[in-house]
C-alpha cells in the first residue's frame, strides 16, 4: 500500500499542477503563444469537467450509480494530461520514434497513477479510467496540434522549474478534495455532501419497499 501511495502522489496537485505551470511557461519562453494558450485552454478545460463532475456529486448526487461514477479522477486526468505532454516537450528535435517512446512512457505513468488511486481506495475503477481517458484526449490533442507547429527550443527557465518540480513531492500535499466539498455545498445549499453510502442507502430502502408491495 504504501508503494500505491507514492505512485499516487505523482497525481497530486503538488506535482501535476506545477508540471502544467512549468509546460505553459516552457512554451511561452519560447515565443510559442499559441501553443501556449491552447494547453491552457485544454488543460484547463479538462480540470473544469473535473471539478463540475465532483460538485454535482457532492452537491446534488449526481453520478452513475451502476458504475460508480461520482466524478472523474482529478490525479488520474491531471496525470494523463500532463505526463505525456511533459516527455514530447523534453525530447524536442529528437527521433520521431523517441518522442512517441516518451509519450508513451508518459501514459505508462499516467495508468500507474489510475491504478493507484483504486488501490488507495480513493476512487472506482470507472472514475479512474474516465479520468485517464479525459486527461489522454487533452495531451493527445496538444500534441496533434504541437506537431503541426514549428519546432522550438528549450527554455532554460523551464530546467529550473522541472528541478523545483522534482523536490515539490516531498512537501505536503494541497487537500483539495476539502475545496471541492465546500464549493459543492455553497452551491447546493446542503449541510452535508453526498456519498457512495446514500447510494446504498437509498437501493435499499427501495429493495425494502419492493418487498414490502409484494
Amino acid at each position: 500500500m504504501l508503494w500505491w501511495s507514492q505512485i499516487t502522489a505523482l497525481g497530486g496537485l503538488n506535482v501535476t499542477a506545477l508540471a502544467a505551470l512549468a509546460i505553459a511557461v516552457w512554451l511561452g519562453a519560447a515565443r510559442c503563444w499559441r501553443l501556449a494558450l491552447a494547453w491552457c485552454l485544454l488543460f484547463g478545460s479538462a480540470m473544469l469537467l473535473v471539478v463540475a463532475s465532483q460538485v454535482a456529486f457532492l452537491g446534488w448526487g449526481i453520478g452513475i450509480q451502476s458504475l460508480e461514477f461520482t466524478g472523474f479522477s482529478g490525479h488520474a486526468t491531471r496525470a494523463a494530461a500532463v505526463f505525456p505532454v511533459a516527455f514530447f516537450l523534453l525530447l524536442e528535435g529528437e527521433h520521431r520514434r523517441l518522442r512517441a517512446a516518451g509519450v508513451a512512457f508518459g501514459i505508462a505513468v499516467a495508468v500507474l497513477v489510475g491504478a493507484s488511486r483504486v488501490k488507495v481506495g480513493a476512487h472506482s475503477p470507472s472514475e479512474a479510467l474516465l479520468g485517464l481517458l479525459l486527461g489522454m484526449a487533452v495531451a493527445l490533442l496538444f500534441i496533434a496540434r504541437a506537431n503541426a507547429a514549428r519546432q522550438f527550443v528549450p527554455s532554460p527557465l523551464l530546467v529550473g522549474v522541472s528541478l523545483l518540480i522534482l523536490l515539490v513531492p516531498k512537501a505536503e500535499p494541497a487537500n483539495a478534495h476539502q475545496w471541492v466539498v465546500k464549493i459543492a455545498l455553497e452551491l447546493s445549499g446542503h449541510d452535508r455532501p453526498y456519498s457512495r453510502a446514500a447510494w446504498a442507502l437509498a437501493t435499499r430502502g427501495a429493495a425494502q419497499e419492493a418487498m414490502g408491495r409484494d
